[in-house]
């Protein structure tokens, strides 16, 4: 299957299956001594998970790392609380893309709560399901302060490479000014819940 994909896309073939090598993850193989590539560095996560991992463990990073931390993974407003009395400088707003325990509330759902607990104490940064501008209009309105962009500059990466990406964020920053232009909204300050039409699912997941 693999060999048909690359015979079917002569320039990925050559970008990536060529000269794109090392085909493993490079950090963890440096770990465990020989290449790993995707299937197995599953495996090795699954038996390496920590389940039991708590504010305990970052206090003893805390104890080597002075430099800024930022927690993701955040989808209570308790949790937000507890990351603002630890002294975090930052909190991701993230449900990891729904891959790590079916059923949690998306993003965007559980930002709003987590933005009127501690919106204004500690920067607010979410993530998942941004595939557009719209979408990062949508996250803003909704309490965040930043939103980051994964699986669609990495899509503008594997297809163009820095071309690709620079396309990706003019598109974002053009969606953007038109949901700000049909909101109302002059500047990024101006976006808030009143410009989100509310009782419905906002399409952000």
């Amino acid at each position: 299957r693999r060999m048909a994909q690359a015979a079917m896309h002569p320039s990925w073939a050559w970008d990536v299956g060529i000269h794109g090598r090392p085909h493993d993850l490079g950090n963890v193989s440096d770990y465990r001594g020989h290449p790993t590539e995707l299937e197995d560095y599953i495996a090795w996560l699954g038996q390496n998970f920590d389940p039991a991992i708590s504010w305990k463990d970052l206090e003893w990073i805390r104890e080597f790392w002075d430099g800024p931390m930022i927690i993701k993974g955040i989808l209570d407003p308790e949790d937000a609380r507890e990351a603002v009395r630890f002294g975090a400088d930052g909190i991701v707003v993230s449900n990891h893309g729904g891959r790590q325990l079916d059923g949690v509330p998306s993003t965007a759902r559980a930002l709003p709560a987590i933005a009127d607990a501690v919106k204004g104490d500690i920067a607010i940064l979410a993530d998942s399901g941004i595939r557009s501008g719209l979408d990062v209009v949508r996250m803003i309105a909704l309490g965040a302060d930043t939103v980051l962009l994964g699986r669609a500059y990495i899509y503008a990466l594997a297809t163009a490479g820095e071309a690709g990406v620079a396309h990706l964020l003019d598109l974002f920053e053009k969606e953007m000014r038109v949901a700000m232009t049909l909101t109302g909204a002059r500047s990024i300050a101006d976006l808030g819940p009143d410009s989100l039409v509310s009782g419905i699912n906002h399409g952000v997941e």
